[in-house]
């Protein structure tokens, strides 16, 4: 008895992850008159927020490698305990870094990845100057397996 057989899709048909990009920025909610036009709430730490702009040396580059990606995020005059990582949907990284002496200053990036990215296992290290984030990246999203030769329970 011959089994039908169906050949395996090519692991090269599905397409690539997207690459790293860089999201804009919120446009800034104009509340000069003092009343809020946005159509959302606004979150209850946003008066807590520096609003400074950040240093003008401040910048975010994006690398990749076959394995990982690495972001660079020059942040001169932040410390450690201003910068905040978060993941939203498990697509996104937020990078957020404020910091309150000094005539302040706020930093805000988040960087949208592509299905290979394993933003659960995020690691990053802060020199007083840069931060350094490394986000792993995933094996192919599909997985193969032998096909069964007969069902279970026959011999």
């Amino acid at each position: 008895m011959s089994l039908p057989t169906t050949p395996l899709p090519d692991p090269s048909s599905y397409p690539p992850p997207d690459p790293p990009t860089i999201l804009p920025l919120d446009p800034p909610e104009d509340t000069s008159d003092g009343t809020d036009n946005s159509t959302r709430p606004r979150p209850p730490y946003v008066p807590f927020l520096s609003h400074a702009p950040p240093p003008p040396d401040s910048w975010i580059q994006v690398e990749t490698t076959p394995t990982e990606y690495r972001l660079h995020v020059r942040l001169p005059g932040f410390s450690r305990e201003g910068i905040t990582l978060a993941t939203k949907r498990r697509r996104i990284l937020h990078v957020v870094a404020d910091r309150w002496g000094e005539g302040g200053g706020h930093f805000e990036r988040r960087i949208s990845f592509g299905y290979d990215a394993d933003l659960v296992h995020v690691r990053a290290e802060f020199d007083g100057v840069m931060l350094k984030i490394i986000i792993p990246r995933r094996a192919s999203p599909v997985m193969w397996s032998a096909p069964r030769l007969a069902p279970f329970g026959r011999v």
